[in-house]
């Protein structure tokens, strides 16, 4: 039974309530699509040896193989669910190029990479060949892995050029930093992929080279952002119509892009960090700092997934240098320790995950760092106590169980904290094996440094500039700067059940953990566990943000406000979680409406993969 009173938006039914203002769909049977609608180390470190995760057996004709059933809801109203496959994504033609290499034959991984690919030709605001980000891969039976390919700063990175990069407000070439989009994407393929990389990526390719419709969403944007992306003469030519951004419906080709996608099919990794591509990266002109040396060097790695128990079941987060993978390891063992706190007063509940939360990104903000560039005795003991159930309230306990803690009290360098701006994407895919991989990616800001490398087509990012001015992760030369990229498995019985993650900046833990408490422990389903409202405490700002559209319950916020929380309504909406989730051999799949994504499932599949 969902524990009673959990979080601050059901029910005991476990209903969401029409009065706190979520989405209310009557039951019906799902169609077969169902898209959402748009809302407004150092240089020479090795790649550790692959953990003992083979491909899953060929896909036959014989259908899946049976997983055990757990007690999970379901998709719930809206939800697209098959027992062939699964992906979700913010793009549909990004979905769409998933959803034909599953039926082509190929495995989960080889799909979630032909999204990732897409992604940087659909929505380039975030999807990219020019930033990074983190993958977990999860097969039945087997132990996850996590794959970091997470920038790093260039070798050239001086306290100088960063303080004058932050000046300058991130835009400029010297905020780029050192992309590891490909060589994640090629390292999943190579070691868990099952299809050739030309077949993968043929479908991104065709995308770029003939060109699509851009979307709502994507036309935003565009719209957004083009008082700086005119400023580029590349990013001009290919995303403007005349001295406007093209609009929703008008199309896009990017034949450059088109070219480096080909390249890279075609040489792999030579493709982009060697080369004609990477001769182009290197000269982006003033104040950059890339060069072909620290493009070379670049290596995607493979990390041991912070794993822990919540309520039976086994979570497993990403690791440094993804802090945010921390932030919800932390919140969740500390929200499990309080299984019986605090009854059934949603008031009270509200206000002790905002407690939790605070602490939480406290931690991450000033104590997480990108592991290869610190002690390994000092890391590992720092993996040992975030894993500890009470580590974070022992830490930093609540004085005041009625009474908000000011963020100032919480940590002696809050006065130091910044605000963190990423722009970020989440996909997740499943396959009829059980075969799982949930992923974030990211160019920092939206369209990162909003500059593009002359012939290449490609967006660059600006994350040298999540570096913070305070605590363990401040800039250093070949440093892999920390996120708050949470992509976030969750299994049961040896089986993955739930795949989640989250666009947001320092929103994307609490997105994560919110979604996730909602499913376990009030018992919603999927498509109501990502509608419900989102409340966020970052640590800093000292304040309390909801989703003014979504949030309609009036004595929620009112106890927040007693209890000395100073509340803020947000316009904009909090997280965008495109998640998956299994029972039994169903697989559903849910595209949060606050972007407009697109879930889908196979609608057939291949006797057999094709013969690389």
């Amino acid at each position: 039974m969902p524990a009673p009173g959990r979080w601050l938006i059901v029910l005991s039914s476990g209903l969401l309530c029409p009065a706190l203002g979520c989405t209310q769909r009557s039951p019906q049977s799902a169609p077969a699509e169902a898209q959402a609608r748009p809302g407004a180390p150092s240089a020479s470190a090795p790649t550790s040896p692959a953990p003992s995760l083979s491909s899953p057996t060929p896909l036959t004709s014989a259908g899946p193989a049976h997983k055990p059933a757990n007690d999970l809801p379901g998709g719930g109203p809206g939800s697209v669910h098959s027992r062939l496959g699964m992906v979700t994504s913010v793009e549909s033609h990004a979905t769409r190029a998933g959803v034909n290499i599953l039926e082509a034959g190929g495995n989960a991984v080889d799909a979630a990479v032909a999204v990732g690919y897409a992604l940087a030709v659909t929505h380039p605001s975030a999807g990219n060949i020019g930033g990074g980000g983190f993958m977990l891969i999860h097969s039945a039976g087997k132990a996850p892995v996590a794959i970091d390919f997470r920038e790093r700063a260039p070798a050239a990175l001086t306290q100088k050029n960063f303080d004058r990069m932050i000046s300058a407000g991130a835009r400029d070439a010297g905020a780029v930093g050192v992309p590891g989009s490909v060589a994640g994407l090629n390292y999943a393929l190579d070691h868990y992929g099952s299809l050739p990389r030309h077949t993968v990526m043929a479908g991104a390719i065709t995308l770029a080279a003939d060109g699509h419709a851009i979307g709502a969403r994507q036309a935003l944007s565009l719209g957004w952002n083009w008082k700086r992306l005119k400023k580029s003469p590349e990013a001009r030519k290919i995303f403007g119509n005349g001295q406007r951004a093209k609009r929703q419906g008008e199309r896009l080709v990017q034949p450059d892009l088109a070219r480096t996608l080909r390249t890279i099919a075609q040489q792999g990794n030579d493709g982009f960090y060697a080369g004609a591509t990477a001769k182009a990266l290197s000269q982006l002109g003033k104040h950059s700092l890339l060069t072909e040396a620290d493009l070379i060097a670049y290596r995607a790695l493979e990390r041991q997934p912070l794993s822990f128990d919540y309520r039976g079941y086994q979570v497993d987060c990403m690791p440094p240098p993804s802090a945010g993978g921390v932030a919800v390891a932390l919140m969740l063992q500390a929200l499990g320790a309080s299984l019986n706190w605090p009854g059934t007063d949603p008031g009270a509940a509200a206000h002790w995950f905002i407690e939790v939360a605070k602490r939480a990104h406290a931690h991450r903000r000033f104590h997480v760092v990108d592991p290869d560039s610190t002690d390994p005795g000092s890391y590992q003991t720092l993996r040992k106590n975030w894993l500890q159930t009470r580590f974070l309230l022992d830490a930093t306990p609540v004085p005041q169980p009625t009474a908000a803690t000011p963020s100032a009290e919480l940590h002696p360098l809050y006065e130091a904290a910044r605000k963190e701006l990423e722009h970020t994407t989440h996909f997740s895919v499943m396959d009829q094996h059980g075969l799982a991989v949930t992923v974030t990616t990211t160019l920092s800001a939206a369209f990162g440094a909003k500059l593009i490398a002359p012939g290449t087509g490609v967006v660059l990012n600006n994350s040298v500039a999540a570096f913070g001015t305070a605590g363990a992760d401040v800039p250093a030369p070949g440093r892999r700067m920390t996120s708050s990229m949470s992509p976030t498995l969750v299994r049961n019985a040896g089986h993955s059940v739930l795949l989640l993650g989250s666009p947001g900046g320092d929103t994307i833990p609490n997105t994560v953990v919110q979604i996730l408490s909602h499913i376990i422990d009030d018992g919603m389903t999927l498509s109501r566990a990502i509608d419900a409202p989102r409340l966020h405490h970052g640590f800093v700002p000292d304040q309390v943000r909801y989703e003014r559209r979504r949030w309609q319950a009036p004595k929620i916020l009112e106890a927040l406000k007693s209890r000395g929380h100073k509340l803020h309504p947000r316009l904009t909406a909090i997280g965008d979680a495109n998640n998956i989730m299994a029972v039994g051999d169903e697989i559903y799949g849910y595209a949060d409406p606050r972007e407009g994504g697109l879930a889908l499932g196979p609608s057939q599949l291949t006797a057999a993969p094709p013969t690389p």
